[in-house]
Protein backbone atom coordinates (compact mmCIF):
# COMPACT_ATOMS: atom_id res chain seq x y z
CA UNK A 1 0.00 0.00 0.00
CA UNK A 2 1.32 3.46 -0.87
CA UNK A 3 2.22 5.70 2.01
CA UNK A 4 -0.66 8.23 2.37
CA UNK A 5 1.54 10.95 3.83
CA UNK A 6 2.99 13.43 1.30
CA UNK A 7 5.70 14.23 3.86
CA UNK A 8 7.40 10.90 3.24
CA UNK A 9 7.76 11.78 -0.46
CA UNK A 10 10.17 14.55 0.52
CA UNK A 11 13.81 13.49 -0.06
CA UNK A 12 15.23 11.71 3.00
CA UNK A 13 18.04 14.22 3.58
CA UNK A 14 15.49 17.04 3.81
CA UNK A 15 13.27 14.98 6.14
CA UNK A 16 16.25 14.50 8.44
CA UNK A 17 16.85 18.25 8.49
CA UNK A 18 13.22 18.77 9.48
CA UNK A 19 13.52 16.14 12.22
CA UNK A 20 16.58 17.93 13.60
CA UNK A 21 14.58 21.14 13.82
CA UNK A 22 11.55 19.52 15.46
CA UNK A 23 13.67 17.43 17.83
CA UNK A 24 16.15 20.14 18.74
CA UNK A 25 18.55 18.95 21.44
CA UNK A 26 20.63 22.15 21.33
CA UNK A 27 23.68 20.08 20.53
CA UNK A 28 23.40 17.88 23.62
CA UNK A 29 24.42 14.34 22.81
CA UNK A 30 23.76 13.34 26.41
CA UNK A 31 20.25 13.38 27.84
CA UNK A 32 20.26 13.74 31.62
CA UNK A 33 17.37 11.80 33.18
CA UNK A 34 16.60 12.38 36.85
CA UNK A 35 13.95 11.68 39.48
CA UNK A 36 11.39 14.46 39.48
CA UNK A 37 10.96 16.49 42.67
CA UNK A 38 8.18 14.82 44.65
CA UNK A 39 6.23 18.08 45.12
CA UNK A 40 6.21 18.70 41.37
CA UNK A 41 5.14 15.12 40.75
CA UNK A 42 2.20 15.42 43.15
CA UNK A 43 1.16 18.81 41.75
CA UNK A 44 0.80 17.57 38.17
CA UNK A 45 -2.04 15.18 38.95
CA UNK A 46 -2.43 12.63 36.14
CA UNK A 47 0.72 11.06 34.73
CA UNK A 48 1.55 9.14 31.57
CA UNK A 49 4.97 8.09 32.79
CA UNK A 50 5.42 5.16 35.14
CA UNK A 51 5.52 6.28 38.76
CA UNK A 52 7.74 4.80 41.43
CA UNK A 53 8.95 5.56 44.93
CA UNK A 54 12.37 6.70 46.06
CA UNK A 55 14.03 6.95 49.44
CA UNK A 56 15.13 10.44 50.43
CA UNK A 57 18.90 10.73 50.77
CA UNK A 58 18.81 12.12 54.30
CA UNK A 59 18.68 10.81 57.84
CA UNK A 60 14.91 10.32 57.72
CA UNK A 61 15.03 8.23 54.52
CA UNK A 62 11.30 8.77 53.89
CA UNK A 63 9.72 7.12 50.84
CA UNK A 64 8.41 9.59 48.24
CA UNK A 65 6.44 9.14 44.99
CA UNK A 66 7.98 10.41 41.78
CA UNK A 67 8.65 9.69 38.13
CA UNK A 68 11.52 10.39 35.76
CA UNK A 69 12.09 13.67 33.95
CA UNK A 70 14.48 15.03 31.33
CA UNK A 71 16.53 17.85 32.85
CA UNK A 72 18.55 18.59 29.71
CA UNK A 73 17.27 21.73 27.99
CA UNK A 74 15.72 20.82 24.64
CA UNK A 75 12.92 21.85 22.30
CA UNK A 76 11.19 18.62 21.43
CA UNK A 77 8.05 18.49 19.28
CA UNK A 78 7.53 14.75 19.49
CA UNK A 79 4.03 14.82 17.95
CA UNK A 80 5.76 14.34 14.57
CA UNK A 81 6.50 10.78 15.66
CA UNK A 82 2.80 9.90 15.64
CA UNK A 83 2.16 10.76 11.97
CA UNK A 84 2.76 7.26 10.65
CA UNK A 85 4.95 4.20 11.09
CA UNK A 86 7.68 5.25 8.68
CA UNK A 87 8.11 8.67 10.26
CA UNK A 88 8.08 7.08 13.71
CA UNK A 89 10.90 4.76 12.71
CA UNK A 90 12.99 7.57 11.25
CA UNK A 91 12.48 9.97 14.14
CA UNK A 92 13.16 7.22 16.67
CA UNK A 93 16.64 6.79 15.23
CA UNK A 94 17.20 10.54 15.51
CA UNK A 95 15.91 10.68 19.09
CA UNK A 96 17.35 7.49 20.61
CA UNK A 97 20.30 6.48 18.45
CA UNK A 98 23.83 7.86 18.85
CA UNK A 99 23.00 9.44 22.18
CA UNK A 100 23.97 8.84 25.81
CA UNK A 101 21.21 8.55 28.42
CA UNK A 102 22.68 9.56 31.76
CA UNK A 103 21.00 8.89 35.10
CA UNK A 104 23.63 10.07 37.57
CA UNK A 105 22.86 8.65 41.02
CA UNK A 106 19.14 8.42 40.21
CA UNK A 107 19.30 4.80 39.16
CA UNK A 108 15.69 4.30 40.34
CA UNK A 109 14.70 6.03 37.08
CA UNK A 110 16.44 3.52 34.79
CA UNK A 111 13.90 0.69 34.73
CA UNK A 112 10.74 2.89 34.53
CA UNK A 113 12.30 5.12 31.85
CA UNK A 114 13.26 2.28 29.53
CA UNK A 115 10.16 0.23 30.35
CA UNK A 116 7.97 3.04 29.04
CA UNK A 117 9.69 2.81 25.64
CA UNK A 118 8.61 0.37 22.98
CA UNK A 119 10.92 -2.60 22.60
CA UNK A 120 12.02 -1.32 19.18
CA UNK A 121 13.00 2.09 20.55
CA UNK A 122 14.67 0.61 23.60
CA UNK A 123 16.95 -1.46 21.41
CA UNK A 124 18.08 1.70 19.62
CA UNK A 125 19.71 2.94 22.84
CA UNK A 126 23.36 1.91 22.78
CA UNK A 127 24.96 4.02 25.51
CA UNK A 128 24.05 4.94 29.07
CA UNK A 129 25.86 6.59 31.99
CA UNK A 130 25.48 5.68 35.67
CA UNK A 131 26.97 6.64 39.01
CA UNK A 132 27.51 3.79 41.47
CA UNK A 133 27.39 4.91 45.08
CA UNK A 134 30.31 3.79 47.20
CA UNK A 135 29.63 0.64 49.19
CA UNK A 136 30.05 2.43 52.53
CA UNK A 137 27.59 5.16 51.53
CA UNK A 138 24.69 3.12 50.14
CA UNK A 139 22.02 1.18 52.00
CA UNK A 140 19.95 -1.93 51.41
CA UNK A 141 17.44 0.02 49.31
CA UNK A 142 20.21 1.26 47.03
CA UNK A 143 21.60 -2.26 46.66
CA UNK A 144 18.20 -3.62 45.64
CA UNK A 145 17.79 -0.86 43.06
CA UNK A 146 21.24 -1.57 41.61
CA UNK A 147 20.44 -5.28 41.29
CA UNK A 148 17.17 -4.50 39.49
CA UNK A 149 18.93 -2.14 37.07
CA UNK A 150 21.60 -4.68 36.16
CA UNK A 151 19.01 -7.41 35.60
CA UNK A 152 16.94 -5.14 33.36
CA UNK A 153 19.93 -4.01 31.29
CA UNK A 154 20.99 -7.63 30.85
CA UNK A 155 17.58 -8.92 29.81
CA UNK A 156 16.05 -6.01 27.87
CA UNK A 157 18.80 -3.85 26.39
CA UNK A 158 21.60 -4.17 23.84
CA UNK A 159 24.11 -1.77 25.29
CA UNK A 160 27.31 -1.14 23.39
CA UNK A 161 28.80 1.50 25.67
CA UNK A 162 28.68 2.22 29.39
CA UNK A 163 30.04 5.28 31.20
CA UNK A 164 30.41 4.28 34.84
CA UNK A 165 31.39 6.65 37.63
CA UNK A 166 32.24 4.81 40.85
CA UNK A 167 32.29 6.61 44.17
CA UNK A 168 35.30 5.98 46.36
CA UNK A 169 36.91 7.33 49.49
CA UNK A 170 40.34 8.68 50.39
CA UNK A 171 41.41 8.65 54.07
CA UNK A 172 42.87 11.81 55.56
CA UNK A 173 46.36 10.32 55.35
CA UNK A 174 45.89 9.47 51.67
CA UNK A 175 46.57 6.21 49.89
CA UNK A 176 50.36 6.17 50.19
CA UNK A 177 50.41 3.23 52.60
CA UNK A 178 47.47 1.44 50.97
CA UNK A 179 48.25 -1.16 48.27
CA UNK A 180 46.15 -0.98 45.11
CA UNK A 181 44.28 -4.02 43.86
CA UNK A 182 45.39 -5.40 40.50
CA UNK A 183 43.28 -6.97 37.79
CA UNK A 184 44.50 -10.33 39.10
CA UNK A 185 43.28 -9.50 42.61
CA UNK A 186 39.80 -8.72 41.28
CA UNK A 187 39.74 -11.96 39.28
CA UNK A 188 40.57 -13.83 42.47
CA UNK A 189 37.89 -11.99 44.42
CA UNK A 190 35.36 -12.84 41.71
CA UNK A 191 35.93 -16.57 42.20
CA UNK A 192 35.01 -16.34 45.88
CA UNK A 193 32.16 -13.85 45.41
CA UNK A 194 33.42 -11.31 47.95
CA UNK A 195 30.29 -9.81 49.53
CA UNK A 196 31.45 -6.19 49.52
CA UNK A 197 31.67 -6.41 45.73
CA UNK A 198 28.29 -8.04 45.16
CA UNK A 199 27.26 -5.06 43.04
CA UNK A 200 30.22 -5.79 40.76
CA UNK A 201 29.18 -9.39 40.19
CA UNK A 202 25.70 -8.12 39.27
CA UNK A 203 27.22 -5.62 36.85
CA UNK A 204 29.23 -8.38 35.17
CA UNK A 205 26.01 -10.01 33.98
CA UNK A 206 25.85 -7.27 31.32
CA UNK A 207 27.82 -8.63 28.39
CA UNK A 208 28.66 -7.56 24.85
CA UNK A 209 29.92 -4.03 25.43
CA UNK A 210 32.25 -2.47 22.90
CA UNK A 211 33.27 0.44 25.10
CA UNK A 212 33.49 0.90 28.86
CA UNK A 213 34.63 4.12 30.52
CA UNK A 214 35.30 3.91 34.26
CA UNK A 215 36.11 6.95 36.37
CA UNK A 216 36.24 7.65 40.09
CA UNK A 217 34.40 10.24 42.17
CA UNK A 218 36.48 10.39 45.33
CA UNK A 219 35.17 11.67 48.66
CA UNK A 220 36.69 11.81 52.12
CA UNK A 221 36.29 8.63 54.13
CA UNK A 222 37.00 7.82 57.80
CA UNK A 223 40.34 6.26 58.83
CA UNK A 224 40.72 2.57 58.04
CA UNK A 225 40.10 1.21 61.55
CA UNK A 226 38.13 -1.82 60.29
CA UNK A 227 38.71 -4.45 57.65
CA UNK A 228 35.70 -3.14 55.69
CA UNK A 229 37.06 0.41 55.61
CA UNK A 230 40.56 -0.80 54.75
CA UNK A 231 39.13 -2.75 51.83
CA UNK A 232 37.07 0.23 50.68
CA UNK A 233 40.11 2.51 50.76
CA UNK A 234 42.20 0.03 48.74
CA UNK A 235 39.35 -0.49 46.29
CA UNK A 236 38.95 3.27 45.90
CA UNK A 237 42.63 3.66 45.06
CA UNK A 238 42.20 1.03 42.34
CA UNK A 239 39.01 2.23 40.60
CA UNK A 240 40.65 3.75 37.52
CA UNK A 241 43.44 1.16 37.31
CA UNK A 242 43.05 -2.48 38.32
CA UNK A 243 39.28 -2.31 38.72
CA UNK A 244 38.70 -0.62 35.36
CA UNK A 245 40.99 -3.16 33.66
CA UNK A 246 39.10 -6.01 35.34
CA UNK A 247 35.70 -4.76 34.18
CA UNK A 248 36.89 -4.31 30.62
CA UNK A 249 38.35 -7.82 30.58
CA UNK A 250 35.00 -9.27 31.66
CA UNK A 251 32.47 -7.08 29.87
CA UNK A 252 33.90 -5.97 26.53
CA UNK A 253 33.36 -8.25 23.55
CA UNK A 254 36.60 -9.80 22.35
CA UNK A 255 38.61 -8.91 25.48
Amino acid sequence: MADPSPFTRIPSEIRLMIYDLLLDDHGHKTFEIRNEESLEYRARGSHKRTGYRIMARDLVRASKPTTYTLVTKTEMHTSIMAVNRKIHQETSHVLYGNRTFSFGKDIEAVVPFFSDMTKQNRLLVSEIALVKQGSVYCRDYDRCEWAAVCEFLKDHMRLESLNLVVEGGRPSMGWAAIPEFTIGDFKTLSTVGYEALEWVWELLSIKGLRKLDVSAAIHHCPPSHSSAMSFFAAFSASIETGFADFLRSEMITGS
